[in-house]
């Protein structure tokens, strides 16, 4: 699990987030929410590994990964996937999935090779696996990046940006897919699309002004009058 104890972050004057205190469990999947200004981007990147927190501590499964960058925390089996699209462009779906395996694994076994086509078939990309990165679609993309995250490894995934510029079946489909994984791997999802984000979490994180403002599950957060006041509105 990745647990943050005591997290501060300003810049100059600013503070971006402060006395974040939170564990998020394996096997689980949480959302990350908060209005624009609450700190939730800074802390995402924080977590991820791509800015350092001023104070505090972050664990990965009882490392300290504080002072570590992304890199090293991906040795350890922390995934980040990027909003922005990561794929080689001029490269097949299934080519860019072999590329990163033989970089990380030098030779790519049959199992790591049936493991792929279970995991391609999971995410309804049978039909895709020789189509070029640059021709998939957004939804396309975002699910054979998912699945890349998982053939590396990874014990926990950091999803920025799932659901934007997916369209809506294909955010159905990998709604489908992250609860499965989930079975295995521990997600943890920071998106403006609030209400998919509650669709698929088992927990919720809710910042407001830089600290946590509530955590639950989806239903109760959802309802508490604190987040209809500070973020949620009134949804009905």
């Amino acid at each position: 699990m990745i647990k943050i104890h005591s997290a501060n972050k300003s810049i100059e004057s600013k503070v971006l987030f402060k006395n974040i205190d939170f564990e998020l469990e394996n096997k689980k999947i949480t959302g990350l929410l908060g209005a624009n200004g609450a700190g939730k981007t800074s802390l995402f990147r924080a977590i991820a590994g791509l800015s350092k927190i001023d104070s505090g501590k972050i664990t990965f499964f009882e490392t300290n990964v504080t002072n570590i960058n992304l890199e090293k925390r991906s040795n350890l089996g922390l995934s980040y996937v990027p909003q922005e699209n990561s794929l080689f462009e001029d490269l097949s779906l299934e080519d860019n999935l072999k590329s990163v395996l033989e970089l990380k694994f030098s030779k790519i076994d049959s199992k790591k090779i049936e493991q792929m086509a279970d995991l391609i078939n999971l995410m309804n990309l049978n039909d895709k696996k020789e189509t070029l990165a640059k021709f998939l679609s957004g939804g396309e993309k975002r699910k054979t990046e998912i699945l890349r995250a998982v053939l590396l490894e990874a014990k926990y995934i950091l999803l920025d940006e799932p659901f934007a510029g997916v369209d809506p079946i294909s955010v159905e489909e990998i709604i489908k897919v992250l609860k499965e994984l989930s079975a295995n791997v521990g997600i943890f999802i920071s998106d403006h699309n609030f209400r998919d984000v509650i669709n698929v979490c088992d927990e919720i994180i809710l910042l407001n002004q830089g600290e946590v403002l509530l955590k639950g599950n989806p239903k109760d957060v959802k309802n508490d009058p604190l987040a209809k006041k500070f973020y949620f509105g009134d949804l009905n």
